[in-house]
Formats: structure tokens, C-alpha cells, sequence
């Protein structure tokens, strides 16, 4: 009989581990395929809230983008906690240009003063965006020999009376910044705020003039002197555009 007992408590025993050890398998695969469903949920829950299609209302005005064309705006929206918020805090300015094509000004990601902005180009069904600089948004002037290249002016305050400028020229067609000949020009007039523009205007379609303080120094306390005096020196500079070089966005100043 002793016989017979022993192999039946070997085969309950290796039966019983056989049960454990798919209990404990199942157990884990469960677990890992919760965690991979929640993995994966994580995402999409996140981009459901962000639609295809924004419309940004400014100044009794309104226009439709969809977000795939502006993929810069877009990922500062995945990156804000309050989308529909920043959405609805987000401006354009409407450009007059004489074109098939529509183009604004996008503003965004404003603090007390300086905004984020975007040069979009739109037929109304598609769009395109070119990454222009962080600042207040002034005015532009459209080059009357061809309506291809507009001049954008931004303004920087630094307290109530000195105010700097820069300006950056754009090829409508290509839409792509178009660089100063002169590496100085360009370091004191488009990249870093440096000086007043108080006037600018094209000459041609290559070139324009900017009126400017008639200072041998752009340091704060001068220009404060300068801007509360009743007799401004000024002086005129012309800047030649770069007839061949283009680029995707606007460069960050070294």
C-alpha cells in the first residue's frame, strides 16, 4: 500500500506547483498588460483635448488654422496646461498685402509685454508658418516696387520714454527671413534691440532706410537723455538685403 501513496503525493505536489506557478504567470501578464494599456491611454488622452482645427478670434476678426500647418504653435499648446485658455488669449494681425494669399501676424505666449510670434501664410484651406522673433509686434511696410518682401518692425520698452527696435525683412513668396548683407547692421538692427528706428522705408526692392539716433554709444542713459531732448539728433542708414541667402526662421542672436 506504501507503495502506491508515495507516487500520489509526488504527482498532488507537482500538480499543486504547476497550479502556482500559472497563477503567479497569468498573474504577472495581467499586470504587464495593464500597465501597457495604461501606458498607452496616457498619450491620447493628452492629444484629445488639443482639436485639428483652432479658430482665433482677434478684433472682431476671426480665422481657422489647423494645427498640423503650425506645428510651432501647436507644440506650445501640448506644452499649456490650459489649452482651450491659450487659445482663446492668442491674437493676429492681419497683413495687407496684395496677394492671393492671406498672411497674419500670430501673437502668443504674451507676458507684460513682449509676445511670441508667427508670420502664417494661408490660401484658406492650407497654412504655413514662419518663426519670427519674441517682442511687441509694431507695423510693416510692403516693398511697393513688388509686393514680395514686407519690412516687420518690433518694438522693446524699457520703462516709460526708451523704446528700441529691430526689423526684420521676410520673402512673402518663399516665406523665409531675409538676412542683412552687413554682419554689424544686422547685429544692431535685426537680431538685438540696440537703437531706435524711428522711421524706416523702402528704397527698392533690395535695399532700405532707416532714421535712427545720431548717438556714438546706444547705452540706456544716453538714449533717456536722447529721447527726452527737444532737439533729436538723427541720422539715416541704409541696409542692403541679401539678394541670394534665405532662412527658415528667425536666427537667435549670438
Amino acid at each position: 500500500m506504501k507503495k502506491y501513496i508515495t507516487p500520489l503525493l509526488i504527482l498532488l505536489l507537482v500538480g499543486s506547483g504547476s497550479t502556482v506557478w500559472l497563477y503567479l504567470t497569468s498573474s504577472s501578464a495581467s499586470e504587464a498588460t495593464e500597465t501597457v494599456s495604461t501606458e498607452t491611454e496616457l498619450p491620447h488622452t493628452e492629444l484629445s483635448t488639443l482639436p485639428d482645427i483652432v479658430e482665433i478670434k482677434s478684433e472682431g476678426k476671426s480665422i481657422k488654422l489647423s494645427l498640423n500647418d503650425i506645428p510651432q504653435y501647436k507644440n506650445y499648446l501640448l506644452n499649456e496646461g490650459d489649452i482651450q485658455g491659450e487659445i482663446a488669449r492668442t491674437q493676429f494681425t492681419s497683413l495687407d498685402v496684395p496677394s492671393s494669399n492671406m498672411y497674419v501676424m500670430l501673437k502668443y505666449g504674451c507676458g507684460s509685454k513682449d509676445c511670441s510670434t508667427i508670420l502664417v501664410q494661408t490660401d484658406g484651406n492650407t497654412s504655413e508658418g514662419l518663426t519670427m522673433p519674441v517682442g511687441i509686434f509694431q507695423d510693416y511696410k510692403v516693398s511697393s516696387s513688388d509686393h514680395k518682401k514686407v519690412l516687420i518692425r518690433y518694438a522693446y520698452d524699457e520703462g516709460s520714454l526708451v523704446k528700441r527696435q529691430i526689423l526684420v525683412a521676410v520673402d512673402l513668396e518663399k516665406l523665409k527671413i531675409i538676412p542683412y548683407t552687413s554682419a554689424s547692421h544686422e547685429e544692431s538692427f535685426m537680431l538685438k534691440p540696440t537703437w531706435p528706428i524711428i522711421s524706416y522705408d523702402w528704397i527698392d526692392h533690395n535695399q532700405f532706410i532707416i532714421e535712427t539716433a545720431a548717438l556714438e554709444t546706444s547705452e540706456y542713459s544716453a538714449l533717456k537723455d536722447w529721447f527726452s531732448s527737444e532737439n533729436r539728433k538723427m541720422k539715416n542708414i541704409t541696409i542692403q538685403l541679401d539678394v541670394n541667402k534665405r532662412l527658415d526662421e528667425y536666427p537667435k542672436a549670438t
